[in-house]
């Protein structure tokens, strides 16, 4: 059994709040004809066996249920992880501005971490992929020794490893301010490789390992739409668009419906 979570308590108070000024969250953003996080539910529903929203009513849909989130991040996930049914073993937690996330990258991700037997997994995706299938996008790399990568928008989690997720999202989140904190958290050795580019994947996976306590790896994804999210009027644009074509393409993926929050 497998529960998807989509972390959806970010209030429409950033760039965003320009292409919708009416929007009191961001997932309800309205983006070709449905709320924006509507589509992160949809690919979860379509992977795992329930979902759980943490964010505002009405973005939830079908037997999705919804728990309120925090005052922040680290508040909404413990929120959420606090809802998991008490056989649950497996957990994928989304952020709720990724509406390229697809239900077949979340079951790749899935295989993936569990052929490895990785209590933790995070996808990544090669630069040169996610340029190439979005033009102009501008996103967040990392360079390695194995080349530049962004970071996906969606992590598997054993409930084994819950614990310790808690514990170091807490930590860094009250570091996020204080850079030297945040790199004695990481390991002085990983920051400096990081740095100059001279880290290597497995390093990074073994410092992840350490501070979880639990087996963490990174998962190259193939779906270039893991690594996008929205947090500005061009992001939105963008997704618009890729929408739009993939539509054109194949129909709608899913059911339009009047735009949340509008």
């Amino acid at each position: 059994m497998a529960t998807g979570i989509v972390l959806a308590g970010r209030r429409n108070e950033g760039r965003l709040r320009a292409a919708a000024p009416g929007c009191e969250w961001e997932a309800l953003v309205p983006l070709a004809g449905q709320a924006m996080g509507r589509y992160v539910v949809t690919a979860l529903a379509g992977a795992v066996d329930r979902v759980i929203v943490a964010g505002p009513e009405g973005l939830a849909a079908g037997d999705a249920l919804t728990v309120a989130p925090g005052g922040n991040l680290v508040a909404t996930l413990r929120s959420a992880l606090g809802a998991l049914p008490a056989d649950e073993q497996e957990v994928i937690l989304a952020a709720g501005d990724a509406p390229l996330l697809t239900a077949a990258a979340v079951t790749e991700l899935m295989a993936a971490c569990r052929a490895r037997s990785l209590a933790f997994g995070y996808p990544i995706v090669a630069r040169p992929a996610c340029e190439a299938a979005y033009p102009g996008v501008r996103r967040t790399y990392v360079r390695l020794r194995e080349g530049s990568f962004t970071g996906g928008n969606c992590l598997f989690v054993r409930r084994v490893a819950v614990p310790a997720l808690l514990a170091l999202a807490e930590q860094v989140y009250a570091a996020r301010k204080r850079p030297l904190r945040l790199a004695g958290i990481l390991g002085w050795g990983l920051v400096l490789g990081l740095l100059t580019g001279t880290a290597r994947l497995a390093a990074a996976e073994r410092a992840g390992s350490r501070l979880l306590g639990q087996r963490a790896g990174a998962v190259r994804c193939a779906d270039p739409g893991v690594g996008v999210d929205v947090d500005k009027p061009e992001d939105l644009e963008l997704c618009r668009r890729v929408l739009a074509a993939s539509r054109s393409h194949a129909g709608p993926a899913v059911p339009p419906e009047p735009p949340e929050g509008a």
